[in-house]
């Protein structure tokens, strides 16, 4: 039997490794600097998470540097990290508005971070605190707020839910094992869907007591199985998008039953972010850049424009249609017409804010 420190050594030996890889991942590709060499990004400007409350307040999660806010739309920024734990970001959550809020409650966001799981704050990201009880995995990559208020946790060994904003966590896994879990959602019918990093996309009903594996329909064009989902959004309609580590987008109409890739005319498959626009149209983040097609279209397009950094990392639009794209080096605001610009250049730059 190996001695228990030289088991924790290795263990933690693992953690570590796996950080560095993460680290290295969302840092983006290498830029030409003003001398026209190749330098890797500094990942602490590696912009994973995005959220906006309902009063139009923006939320960025940077890996390695914490957590900033801004309520002009990017033009200034504050930093709300205060008790923060783990300063690397990997999902941001706010409570949906109508939701019960605890007295005193200004406005409740939730972290879930790389390391030390997650962490939530009652005044708007001023001030953190960890709630981590029952979470035994505390890489979180994904937090989803169902319509009773519960709340679950995408982590590194499963899915985990609260039924009391966090403070007491409990194993939600039967027929899921101990996978990593990447994306969540739920549907209109209370069925949440699951996608896993090497297993594929599950789901559960409601009521339900274990998960079950959807597969039908995810071979790509190399004949191969789709089993890493690394993204998950849910159309107004009902419709399920589920975004692959290599494979692109995936579409369901009927509960994840039957599945159809819309891929053509897009040049990347490496998908990041989701996210539909109020007129319908589908907006891709993936590793080069931004793409778009309507309801009407068969193919995509790309949007990138002024885009200088394509590795997109996270994606949120305002009620505006504007986009905010988070990247290796930082965050991108722009539209469908393609026209982007840098918003945490002097953020990232001085340390001082816009």
């Amino acid at each position: 039997m190996r001695p228990k420190g030289e088991w924790m050594k290795r263990r933690l030996g693992y953690r570590w490794l796996m950080l560095f890889g993460l680290i290295l991942w969302a840092g983006g590709p290498a830029l030409p600097n003003a001398e026209g060499q190749m330098e890797m990004p500094d990942p602490r400007h590696s912009v994973q998470a995005l959220a906006l409350d309902p009063a139009g307040t923006l939320f960025m999660g940077t890996f390695g540097d914490g957590i900033y806010k801004s309520r002009d739309g990017g033009l200034h920024w504050e930093a709300v990290s205060e008790g923060l734990g783990d300063p690397y970001i990997m999902t941001l959550l706010v409570q949906p508005s109508g939701g019960k809020r605890p007295e005193g409650s200004k406005g409740m966001i939730f972290a879930g971070t790389a390391r030390f799981g997650v962490f939530r704050s009652l005044d708007g990201g001023r001030h953190w605190e960890k709630v981590n009880s029952g979470l035994i995995n505390t890489q979180v990559s994904a937090l989803l707020f169902d319509s009773q208020g519960r709340l679950y946790a995408a982590t590194g060994q499963g899915v985990f839910r609260s039924e009391d904003r966090g403070d007491h966590w409990t194993a939600y896994n039967t027929g899921l094992d101990d996978v990593l879990v990447r994306s969540l959602i739920m549907d209109h019918h209370g069925t949440l869907y699951a996608g896993t990093g090497g297993k594929g996309l599950y789901k559960r009903k409601a009521g339900q007591k274990s998960w079950e594996q959807l597969t039908r329909g995810f071979e790509g064009e190399r004949g191969l199985r789709e089993n890493f989902i690394r993204v998950l959004t849910l159309g107004a309609d009902g419709t399920i998008y589920a975004g692959t580590f290599d494979g692109g987008v995936y579409t369901s109409r009927d509960g994840g039953k039957n599945w159809n890739d819309l891929n053509q005319g897009l040049v990347n498959q490496s998908i990041r972010a989701i996210v539909i626009g109020k007129d319908g149209a589908l907006y891709l983040g993936t590793g080069r850049g931004v793409f778009t097609r309507s309801p009407k279209d068969t193919r995509w397009r790309s949007i990138n424009g002024t885009l200088e950094d394509l590795s997109i990392q996270s994606m949120v639009m305002d009620g505006k249609d504007q986009i905010y794209a988070g990247t290796g080096i930082g965050l991108y605001k722009g539209s469908a017409q393609g026209d982007w610009v840098l918003l945490t250049k002097r953020l990232f730059g001085s340390k001082g804010g816009a």
